[in-house]
């Protein structure tokens, strides 16, 4: 170690060569690990906004490209087995099936996003009647409250046994109760009616049944208020924003059960005509996943166990729709480090050979005295990490400004513009993101999972530079060195 701590301070202009050698590539290094670390830690918040759902839906956006495909009227219902199979997979914390329907009402006030008339109940749209909809549960807490896409704000959840006995009691929205004058503890009256649309624009309509229900809770719509205020601010908001969600009455699954039968046999008497299609019930699975990073292997591996015509959707396809640039940050910054590495290796081991060789008689000096390889080995690698650690702490500080200032300039660049064409699909309880959003959680900064990973890196680069030298080392013959 004092052998070492001379060769280091008296030879200066040599320490000085490796030290500044260390330094330009410890920058490269530092940066290229920053800027890694930082698009993984965007990606890993984003998508822990954006939660850890997933739903088995038809894919209907497929049976519309598809050519002599599967058409909707093969589409066969998933089996309640299959939803529990998929339930009881290690990636699923929790996992419900969803039984909806809609009821058409006359009187009743659904929430509209974009209202036209301010006195008239009823959307006029080629005589459209306006809808509720009725989403049935298996859970007590329905997992959209699991996920805080929607917040309990009134009243309490389902007893054990309303979902038992199938009561018809309901949690409705905050809009939906204040367009009724509804509050916790009142029964509310869905006055339905049988609307049939085989006539065209002008459908025929009838009285249909009225449903009581008792509202036991009143939710918010925390995610959908972002998208709420995005749609305004956009293009024909009525058209980008779904105001489905605000129109939804979670109600148990027994309950939903008896309104959707009485329903097909009221709309079969009212129009006896008329086709009204197949009597077999289609679920919505919704799935809790343990963590957002399950999401891709919970798709792959269930996707095949699906019937023709479905799909999986998990909330973090919203990141991976528009995180185009952040990936390819991602596989730059990867691509410079592995580059930096093997560039570091070959520049020092050459550096540290020549200056090796040039020592030649010192190095001799110490063998024929006696002295073991191993430690004239040891002393070498210790001048490595004295000049090679200083110069790396210096380059983290340097590094990491280096990586802020080429990330930043690299986004702002046409490079990294993510392809964003076409209709943007909208994951129903889950706030829409976009570039932007992504770019300002885009931060460069120091964090110890950063810290850990340089100086190891550049630690183990430094060592494995130290193979060559030691090659030398032991092929030196003391004897024909001194004579």
């Amino acid at each position: 170690m004092k052998r070492a701590w001379l060769s280091v301070t008296r030879k200066r202009g040599k320490s000085a060569i490796l030290f500044a050698v260390i330094l330009i590539l410890g920058n490269v290094i530092a940066g290229a690990i920053a800027v890694n670390q930082s698009t993984q830690n965007v990606e890993k918040q984003i998508k822990n906004q954006l939660g850890s759902l997933a739903t088995i839906e038809i894919d209907y956006e497929k049976l519309a490209n598809s050519d002599g495909g599967a058409s909707m009227e093969e589409i066969q219902p998933l089996s309640e087995d299959l939803i529990k199979q998929i339930g009881e997979r290690s990636e699923v914390k929790q996992y419900d099936y969803l039984r909806e329907t809609a009821i058409a009402v006359e009187n009743f006030k659904p929430y509209r996003f974009s209202p036209e008339e301010d006195d008239d109940n009823v959307m006029i749209v080629g005589g459209i009647s306006p809808w509720v909809y009725l989403t049935g549960t298996n859970l007590l807490k329905p997992l959209d409250f699991e996920e805080d896409t929607v917040d309990l704000t009134q009243g309490r959840f389902f007893t054990e046994e309303e979902q038992r006995t199938g009561k018809r009691v309901g949690l409705i929205s905050e809009e939906m109760a204040q367009e009724n004058g509804l509050t916790v503890g009142d029964t509310m009256v869905l006055d339905g009616q049988f609307v049939d649309y085989s006539s065209g624009m002008n459908p025929e309509k009838q009285k249909g049944n009225d449903y009581s229900i008792e509202i036991v809770g009143i939710f918010k719509n925390t995610s959908l208020e972002k998208a709420n205020n995005q749609g305004q601010d956009g293009m024909a908001s009525s058209f980008a924003f779904d105001d489905r969600p605000f129109n939804r009455i979670y109600m148990p699954n027994d309950a939903v059960k008896t309104i959707v039968e009485e329903e097909r046999a009221g709309q079969q008497a009212a129009f006896p005509a008329t086709d009204f299609g197949s009597d077999e019930e289609f679920f919505t699975p919704q799935f809790i996943l343990n963590q957002p990073e399950d999401a891709e292997q919970f798709k792959q591996e269930v996707t095949p166990l699906l019937p023709n015509g479905y799909k999986v959707n998990a909330s973090t396809d919203e990141y991976d729709r528009v995180g185009t640039s952040m990936n390819r940050l991602s596989q730059i910054s990867s691509y410079v480090v592995v580059i930096a590495v093997i560039a570091s290796l070959i520049i020092i081991s050459l550096i540290i050979v020549l200056f090796t060789r040039d020592r030649k008689y010192e190095l001799g000096i110490y063998l024929s005295l006696g002295e073991r390889r191993k430690y004239v080995f040891a002393q070498i690698v210790l001048e490595l990490l004295l000049i090679g650690v200083s110069a790396m702490l210096i380059s983290l500080v340097t590094g990491n400004m280096l990586g802020k200032m080429v990330s930043e300039s690299l986004l702002s660049s046409s490079m990294l513009e993510a392809n964003q064409a076409g209709v943007e699909q909208f994951f129903v309880g889950v706030p829409k993101i976009d570039q932007a959003t992504i770019n300002e959680a885009f931060r460069v900064q120091y964090t110890l999972s950063y810290i850990i990973a340089f100086l190891a890196t550049g630690i183990l680069t430094i060592l494995l530079s130290a193979v060559v030298p030691l090659l030398y080392i032991l092929r030196l013959n003391p004897k024909k060195i001194m004579l």
